[in-house]
């Protein structure tokens, strides 16, 4: 399968990103009296970065758009080369206690290496763009992790030169491998994709349907209406088969219902097996389900399937024991 970039839900501890040393994010002279105008990166603080490898696909979350500053106003544009100084990662893991390794060349693409700071402003007007080549992404499974010294390389025009000490940002990029294709870490906000909004024929059913005990049209699970209710119990597990009609690149499924309005619940029971499906015969993991604080299982990138069939397993409540669901709306998030 093609490999693909996901936008994955971030997965936290794995990454961070270093700025070099300053005491703050503003650069107002390297030394006193300096009469150069300073180009410089600030440190990036916004997240962290992940590459992980699953059963189907192997994925990356860096994408990163990164400007740069000047220290001073200045009458003239300034033009800024950015690029990737591989030599810094040795003296870095011996200063930091890190065994860090160089992430090969051809698995970082790096979109507008050049880049301007009009005259009188203190910023770029545009952005380098920094991701992972998701041709590469398969082959990058150190356990040591990846160091990338995203670096300034030289600076012309407005009497500027390049900064001494805020020249470079270091981003490091860790490695996960999963049995699962769901990110058990995500929520609601780490969704990537869009929410299907054409649903016309998408249907579902419960398999062992002679077992089960059914109230509510299947229908009202697609009518956008999340307080019309579908739902099924029975005293033993079940599964319900959802078929959109046709493949889907799936990033996350939302299965929930609405108490009057008022709140919002999952569908889904905590530790339910999920599964896909290109021809509703021949079933593939997903994984669990997670613990779920919103409506989304979030996987780590997308994946093309056209079934998803979820297990109603047994689970004790009020003093009982029974498998049920209650489902108001079911969609996929799709890239």
């Amino acid at each position: 399968m093609k490999k693909i970039r996901t936008l994955f839900y971030m997965v936290a501890g794995v990454l961070s990103i270093l700025g070099t040393t300053s005491c703050n994010d503003d650069e107002s002279y390297d030394f006193p009296g300096d009469s150069m105008n300073r180009v410089y990166l600030k440190p990036y603080t916004g997240g962290n970065f992940v590459i992980v490898h699953t059963p189907v696909v192997s994925a990356s979350s860096l994408e990163l758009d990164i400007p740069v500053y000047v220290t001073q106003n200045h009458s003239e544009d300034i033009v800024a080369t950015l690029g990737i100084d591989n030599s810094l990662v040795d003296a870095y893991n011996a200063a930091n206690g890190t065994s860090y390794e160089a992430l090969p060349e051809q698995a970082l693409l790096i979109e507008n290496k050049t880049i301007t700071i009009p005259a009188g402003t203190y910023n770029s007007s545009e952005s380098v763009h920094i991701s992972i080549n998701e041709e590469e992404v398969a082959g990058l499974r150190s356990e040591n992790g990846y160091l990338i010294p995203v670096t300034l390389l030289n600076v012309q025009g407005g009497n500027a030169t390049v900064s001494t000490n805020m020249n470079t940002s270091y981003l490091v990029a860790g490695v996960k491998v999963k049995s699962g294709l769901i990110n058990n870490e995500a929520s609601d906000q780490d969704t990537q994709g869009t929410l299907v909004s054409e649903r016309t024929g998408w249907t579902a059913y419960v398999e062992e349907s002679d077992e089960v005990i059914i109230k509510g049209e299947i229908s009202s699970l697609f009518d956008g209406d999340p307080s019309s209710e579908w739902s099924a119990s029975s005293e033993q597990l079940f599964h319900v088969v959802f078929d959109m009609q046709k493949t889907q690149n799936v990033t996350a499924v939302t299965a929930w219902y609405s108490f009057y309005g008022y709140y919002d619940y999952f569908s889904f029971t905590q530790g339910a097996k999920l599964e896909y499906s290109q021809n509703g015969t021949d079933w593939e993991d997903l994984g669990t389900v997670p613990y779920i604080n919103g409506k989304n299982v979030v996987l780590y990138a997308p994946v093309p399937m056209r079934y998803i069939r979820t297990e109603i397993p047994v689970v004790a409540s009020w003093g009982e024991k029974e498998a049920s669901t209650t489902i108001g709306e079911f969609n996929v998030y799709v890239k």
